[in-house]
């Protein structure tokens, strides 16, 4: 299934706020130009695409790995989690997903920093987070609302590299059951998605759940404490 989001609902003003937050300043002159700059700019770049497989879930194994059934291709996989695989104990089904925010804002940050402009290519990427989590944020109210529909609630989004035990490599995983090439995706050596402003997730549904919102992992991720961009802060249910 895919999913487009073609209007972003923050401002330029927005990309200025984790920074007061952190120094407790008030941004100067040139900052205000570059973040209204790489706005305006940013707008005509971004392609947001998503897309994203409903497995059933047909059992754990070795209190580890996932038991995943794919109804439409006749097709079982076994996903590997870890030992943060509890969270999906009470999953009937998984909902893997990819988002990305396209390739041509990544082009634009790798112009300015060749020249140079920092600044800009800082705000530019700035910008392409929030706009990808506004996308990754479409992605989750339509689980929620796959989960409504059928009386279930939700668990958490689980990312590879954000949850204890399960490292980036699941993100190799990820990409290929949930279809990332049909929206321009690729894995590089390192098991990361390019284009770089991209991420992917696996949520479970089913009636064992209590939570009716998909919950972030931000409690167990390694850079809690560094992360501007961690939900608790903006994206927040």
């Amino acid at each position: 299934m895919l999913l487009t989001l073609d209007r972003i609902t923050f401002k330029w003003e927005d990309l200025l706020v984790n920074m007061k937050r952190g120094t407790g300043r008030n941004p100067g002159p040139q900052m205000l130009d570059a973040a209204e700059r790489a706005y305006k700019e940013g707008i005509g770049l971004l392609d947001l695409k998503a897309v994203y497989e409903v497995f059933d879930v047909e059992g754990i194994e070795d209190k580890k790995s996932l038991k995943l059934f794919l109804p439409s291709e006749d097709r079982r996989e076994k996903l590997y989690i870890g030992p943060r695989i509890s969270y999906l104990e009470p999953a009937e089904k998984a909902v893997i997903g990819l988002c990305t925010a396209g390739p041509a804002i990544v082009e634009a940050m790798e112009k300015y920093s060749a020249e140079e402009e920092y600044l800009l290519m800082y705000y530019i990427d700035t910008f392409a987070v929030k706009a990808l989590g506004e996308l990754s944020e479409l992605l989750r109210r339509t689980v929620e609302k796959m989960a409504a529909e059928k009386g279930w609630g939700v668990g958490p989004s689980m990312q590879p590299g954000s949850v204890t035990g399960w490292e980036v490599t699941g993100q190799s995983d990820l990409y290929r059951l949930g279809g990332g090439r049909t929206i321009g995706l690729r894995v590089n050596g390192s098991h990361f998605l390019l284009p770089r402003i991209s991420n992917s997730t696996i949520i479970g549904t089913g009636p064992g759940y209590r939570d009716i919102k998909v919950g972030s992992m931000c409690h167990e991720c390694v850079r809690q404490e560094t992360c501007l961009w961690r939900r608790e802060n903006v994206h927040e249910h």
